[in-house]
This record gives structure tokens, C-alpha cells and sequence, in this order.
């Protein structure tokens, strides 16, 4: 697989045309990247993307049926929702694991203490889908209040592992880890 080198294509195009009065417009801008395309169309990606699940086709086909209005910005985020802005950093997401894991960790707090209904249902039913779990706003917000924001990326790890996502396993960790 190839992919484009953005930042290449970016430094390469022109600040202005060669028309002084012509002003930067999204379609210069956009037929400009076009040209570059064509005179240097691909690079070989690094070694580090060659292994990312984000290549898988089925994890990403599950990851827009989860999340019909998600898309991938540049950056490697997920915006998950664009009006609420949800964003779930995916650089260096190599494993499904790990994957899990963010969207819980960045999707949990909007899916249970959102003022929207309408986000708080589209992000529950996001994670749910996407884990394929069955979580209750109830438990997310515990999930939300142990995990989210990746306060215990160690632990998240786990919960989606090695606990298969079972809520009760994830409450007697927590109580152990706080010696109740």
C-alpha cells in the first residue's frame, strides 16, 4: 500500500498564483495539490503504519457503522462526532485492544454526561456497537469516571482485554487498586 505524503504536497504548493491579483481559493488550492499529486503521486508509507489496524478494512468498515458521521483527519484522529468534536487519537493504535480502549477512553464522557441526548445516544451506542458490548448510561459513566480520558490507559487496557469488557471485573479492580 502507498500513501501521500500531506506534509510534502503542503510544503511544495505555491503561497500565491502568479496572477497578482489572484487570492488563495479552495479550488486553486485543491487543483494545486492535484498537480503535485500527479508530478510526485505516492510514497512508501513507514514501517509503522504497515502493521496499524487502521489498514484493516473491516475494523474501519465497523468503526463508520459504529460512528456513521466519524472521519479520520490527518493527524490519525478519530472525530467520532464532528459537532460535539469528540476526537480519539489513533497514532499508535496497532492492536484491536488498543483501539477499544481509546474509544472508551475519549468516547465514554460524551456518551454519559453529554447535555446533548441526541450525542449521549449516538456515542453509547457508538462504543456498544463498535465493542460490541451492552453497556447502560449507568455504566458508562462509571467506565467514564475510571477511564475516560485516558486517566488508566493500563487498566483500560485490561478491561477491554483481559476482562472482556465485564463490568464487574473492572469494579473489583478499582476497588483493589484503591484497597477497599
Amino acid at each position: 500500500m502507498r500513501m501521500i505524503d500531506a506534509d510534502s504536497l503542503e510544503s511544495k504548493l505555491p503561497a500565491h498564483s502568479n496572477d497578482s491579483d489572484h487570492v488563495m481559493t479552495r479550488n486553486f488550492a485543491v487543483e494545486s495539490f492535484r498537480a503535485l499529486i500527479k508530478a510526485e503521486p505516492t510514497v512508501t508509507p513507514s514501517p509503522v503504519y504497515a502493521k496499524r489496524v487502521l489498514l484493516d478494512r473491516e475494523v474501519r468498515y465497523d468503526l463508520q457503522n459504529a460512528f456513521p458521521k466519524a472521519f479520520l483527519n490527518l493527524r490519525l484522529e478519530l472525530i467520532a462526532y464532528p459537532a460535539r468534536n469528540t476526537t480519539v487519537p489513533l497514532y499508535g493504535a496497532d492492536t484491536l485492544d488498543e483501539l477499544n480502549a481509546r474509544i472508551i477512553e475519549w468516547c465514554s464522557r460524551e456518551a454519559c454526561k453529554s447535555n446533548s441526548p441526541a450525542s449521549m445516544k449516538y456515542h453509547l451506542n457508538g462504543i456498544n456497537q463498535f465493542c460490541h458490548t451492552d453497556f447502560t448510561r449507568d455504566g458508562m459513566e462509571y467506565i467514564y469516571t475510571n477511564l475516560g480520558n485516558g486517566i488508566n490507559h493500563d487498566l483500560c487496557l485490561r478491561f477491554v482485554g483481559e476482562m472482556d469488557f465485564n463490568l464487574n471485573k473492572l469494579k473489583r479492580a478499582v476497588a483493589q487498586r484503591e484497597g477497599k
